[in-house]
């Protein structure tokens, strides 16, 4: 690793994953610390980068091996070194930065210095940051998140991420979770009467319920689009990719709404999934004060009032993924979450501009719930809605897309099957997912949410999370294949 790699470029907010006063460049492969660069070795290096991604959570050494050396055999004592040498690098004498958990593994105990993380006002993300148990880390969008806003970051083993990584409560920043902290224009253009728009026209596609704990799901058709965004696009990211033609083969149906918290406690009641205070809560609202709790809430508490109809959020990939598991035992059918390509070509619903509404971004208040001139947020923009409070809202509360499905722009961003990848032209074109071989480290979330700016409700936008992150922001919906 080059000595200068770092040095030669300003660390911009969007490549890297901050900790305390650290900074890791995931896109250079080096550490800093105010002006200075701190020379690691490659493997302490991917040591330190998976620690930060799951800042807060006990990583087992088994995992950093995976992670770090994978399909080889090492011993525990190229652990050891690269443990010690972290710990010489960060100054970390005393073992307050990088905990030993004897005999199960290691802990990056990244917390603000006063408790609350100051996140950087180019930070444009969307939410609180999602991480393991205890103190959520959180990648900023990798790829191409503007300048001027935060997206979740990237930390993929060898995946270069061009995306801010910030770890919540001690790296808490959020790309696609918040929204931009420098608007490139205010729109001061009111929609008649958005805050009384409660429901859209229903839709005239099928829907199937198959039991009563089960989401409603809208069957959608077979057919074929153009995933990825124009340059042209507002707003948009280079891990958008270029637009190229997917191939949607066989029908399936999608959750007409985001899973709900109803829903979802169903599930934890009947399998005894407890849940836990794993997340944070937004505390800072102004773009030059942006800062998160300690873990706090919960999906039964996400730290702003729920009813049963609201999105379930707090929810990590692997959760989701147990949902739609304990769905198919339910009901002997093949609930799933849906493909990164399938979620596409469901918010497009057969449209090609930049929102499923269109490309005018002044409509988005009656189709979305977003940091809109109502909100609280310091980057709040493009219209009135009506709704001041904090949180998302009930779903299907705004006007559903053409196929007759609800918050697909908005509200709470959503996780999708696949791995993440910094290439959209890795994403398969049979509308299939994007694995990774050993499992995902990261996975992909889209839509945006109630603290994205407008831009990030795009049907294009998608961005990196780790699947073990609980956040405030983050919630899904599943999918069901209907053709054999």
């Amino acid at each position: 690793m080059a000595a200068s790699a770092c040095a030669l470029m300003d660390l911009s907010v969007d490549k890297a994953l901050r900790f305390e006063r650290f900074a890791l460049d995931l896109e250079r492969e080096c550490l800093r610390v105010g002006g200075q660069e701190i020379e690691l070795r490659p493997k302490a290096f991917d040591v330190l980068r998976h620690l930060a991604a799951n800042a807060g959570r006990l990583v087992r050494k088994d995992e950093l091996h995976e992670a770090v050396w994978p399909n080889v055999t090492v011993s525990d004592d190229s652990l050891v070194q690269c443990i010690r040498e972290l710990r010489s690098k960060l100054g970390d004498e005393d073992h307050a930065l990088i905990k030993t958990v004897s005999r199960r593994g290691y802990l990056l105990d990244a917390r603000p210095a006063s408790d609350q993380a100051s996140v950087p006002t180019a930070l444009a993300g969307e939410m609180p940051a999602p991480g393991g148990s205890g103190a959520p880390s959180v990648p900023a969008a990798a790829g191409g998140p503007p300048t001027t806003a935060g997206h979740p970051a990237v930390a993929l083993r060898r995946h270069p991420l061009t995306a801010a990584g910030i770890a919540m409560g001690a790296i808490a920043a959020a790309y696609l979770l918040v929204g931009p902290t420098a608007p490139t224009g205010r729109i001061e253009t009111p929609l008649a009467n958005t805050s009384a728009v409660t429901t859209a026209a229903p839709s005239l596609r099928p829907t199937v319920k198959d039991c009563d704990v089960c989401p409603e799901m809208v069957e959608l058709p077979a057919g074929e689009f153009m995933m990825g965004s124009p340059d042209d696009e507002p707003g948009r990211k280079q891990v958008e990719g270029p637009p190229r033609r997917v191939v949607i083969s066989k029908r399936f149906a999608l959750g007409k709404f985001e899973v709900t918290v109803e829903q979802f406690s169903a599930f934890a009641a009947e399998t005894g999934f407890a849940g836990g205070n794993v997340c944070h809560v937004l505390i800072g609202f102004d773009s030059n004060d942006f800062r998160w709790s300690e873990p706090r809430a919960s999906f039964r508490e996400p730290g702003f009032d729920v009813t049963s109809t609201h999105p379930v959020v707090c929810v990590s990939w692997h959760e989701a993924q147990a949902y739609a598991a304990w769905l198919g035992r339910r009901t002997g059918k093949p609930y799933r979450l849906p493909t990164e390509a399938e979620w596409e070509y469901a918010a497009r619903a057969g449209t090609t501009t930049s929102y499923s509404f269109g490309a005018n971004q002044t409509l988005a208040c009656a189709y979305a719930r977003f940091t809109d001139l109502n909100s609280k947020f310091g980057w709040r923009d493009t219209c009135r809605s009506g709704f001041v409070e904090y949180g998302t809202l009930p779903v299907g509360t705004r006007l559903a897309n053409p196929w007759g499905l609800f918050d697909m722009h908005g509200n709470a961003w959503e996780w999708v099957q696949d791995c993440w990848t910094l290439d959209a032209r890795e994403i398969p074109v049979d509308g299939s997912a994007f694995m990774r071989s050993g499992g995902c480290e990261f996975g992909v979330l889209r839509g945006g949410s109630f603290v994205s700016d407008v831009t990030k409700l795009r049907s294009a936008q998608r961005g990196p999370w780790p699947v073990g992150a609980h956040d405030q922001g983050v919630g899904f919906r599943v999918a069901l294949p209907l053709d054999p």
